[in-house]
């Protein structure tokens, strides 16, 4: 019984439940003709309750720590996706005037080149051209940054050992 339950404990348990209910049910032990089959029979039904029992409480686990684990992710980037965006920001603030205005309009308002070619009044090429210099400058402007932090990780990586 203890090679099934893995436990001491829960082995005593199981025959302690066992004898209890043996005991509410004393009448009817009268008609069983195997006492020691009746036993057996009344201990395999319990640990395999148990067994079952535990299997869905890993299950339980499982679950709960998996979805734990996705949020724990979805948090983690909500926090990237605001860092970037924050960078971004940052590289907008050095761009000239009228390529953050073009940025702007194309990605954060959505218009298309067209709209915003004759909302200010230049050439769809002239928009064409802002917004390339402008996307340019914020990946260039990002590839700096990744590289900075991780030459400061290597360095503190470094230091540190």
């Amino acid at each position: 019984m203890i090679r099934l339950t893995k436990s001491q404990v829960i082995a005593e348990e199981i025959i302690q439940e066992v004898f209890i209910s043996l005991w509410i049910s004393r009448q009817q032990l009268i008609k069983v003709e195997e006492p020691a089959s009746y036993i057996y029979r009344i201990v395999f039904n319990r640990i395999g309750n148990y067994l079952k029992k535990e299997a869905n409480q890993q299950r339980i686990i499982k679950a709960a720590i998996q979805y734990t684990q996705t949020s724990s992710d979805a948090t983690e980037q909500l926090v990237d996706v605001n860092e970037t965006q924050h960078l971004i920001e940052r590289a907008l603030g050095q761009l000239p005037p009228r390529q953050k205005i073009v940025y702007k309009l194309s990605r954060q308002q959505g218009l298309s080149n067209g709209e915003i070619a004759s909302q200010l009044h230049v050439s769809q090429h002239t928009v064409k051209s802002h917004l390339s210099k402008a996307i340019g400058f914020i990946r260039t402007y990002l590839g700096n940054i990744a590289m900075a932090v991780a030459l400061l990780a290597s360095l503190s990586n470094f230091v540190l050992f």
